[in-house]
């Protein structure tokens, strides 16, 4: 039997994955969910990169992507598909698409709430990957375009704009996002990142709260998305800079 708590955590990372396209992260309790089956850290991305040779017109970006070894010790690393990518994208409808009849209050921020992930339309080139330890995650996406210098500008800006949105659908109720600059290296040609907050009332009053750090650096015509989410509630500002510039420094020496 569901109790009223579980189906509000449910709730909490139905509204994670609808915002964020966390590749399967269910971002909530220790679920985590994903159509990637799970695979040796070593191995999993460059088997990934070899299933889904030819089986897509972007080129595969999975070289620039963190080694295992960059992530907290027994992390599971499970690639994600250009395919599973879209079509996620597809799903999500880019940010909200995953929920329907849904309100963000004020009106003016929900281009901020959209755009909290960048638009995976019309890409030269595509790779993520999770890295799951217990219920924390990381999500790595690189993706190439000509169109996504727009996509770190409208983040930096939505979310400087918007400090505080509420979210209201049928699926979730009604949620809190509050947003918060995190102070990142000046990386390549552009780099932005925030703390992002999703607040939703138990049933019995208490707020269920999960923190997520987005971070986004861009490369020429290549963006650098990582996310992080801990249900725990456990957040570093300066790790995650951290994180976001090795992710960084490795995808440039791997791909330039």
């Amino acid at each position: 039997m569901i109790t009223a708590p579980a189906r509000r955590r449910r709730a909490t990372g139905v509204l994670a994955a609808a915002l964020l396209g966390l590749g399967g992260v269910a971002g909530c309790g220790s679920e985590v969910e994903g159509r990637a089956s799970a695979a040796d850290p070593a191995t999993s991305t460059s088997s990934s990169a070899s299933e889904s040779s030819g089986a897509t017109d972007v080129e595969d970006l999975s070289a620039g992507l963190l080694p295992a070894a960059a992530f907290p010790a027994g992390a599971q690393v499970t690639p994600i598909t250009p395919e599973e990518l879209t079509a996620q994208q597809e799903q999500l409808g880019g940010g909200l698409g995953g929920l329907g009849d849904v309100t963000v209050t004020p009106e003016s921020c929900a281009p901020a709430v959209q755009q909290v992930q960048p638009e995976l339309a019309d890409m030269d080139g595509l790779a993520a990957q999770t890295a799951v330890v217990g219920a924390a995650a990381t999500v790595e996406l690189l993706a190439e375009g000509p169109g996504l210098a727009g996509s770190l500008e409208t983040f930096s800006t939505g979310v400087a704009g918007c400090p505080e949105a509420t979210i209201t659908s049928p699926q979730i109720g009604t949620a809190t996002v509050t947003f918060e600059a995190i102070e990142v290296p000046d990386l390549g040609d552009g780099s932005a990142a925030v703390t992002m907050t999703m607040t939703i009332e138990g049933p019995d009053g208490t707020p269920i709260t999960v923190p997520v750090q987005l971070g986004m650096a861009l490369d020429g015509d290549r963006l650098l998305s990582l996310t992080t989410t801990d249900p725990a509630g456990a957040t570093d500002p300066v790790a995650f800079g951290q994180l976001l510039q090795q992710a960084f420094e490795h995808q440039a020496a791997e791909l330039d």
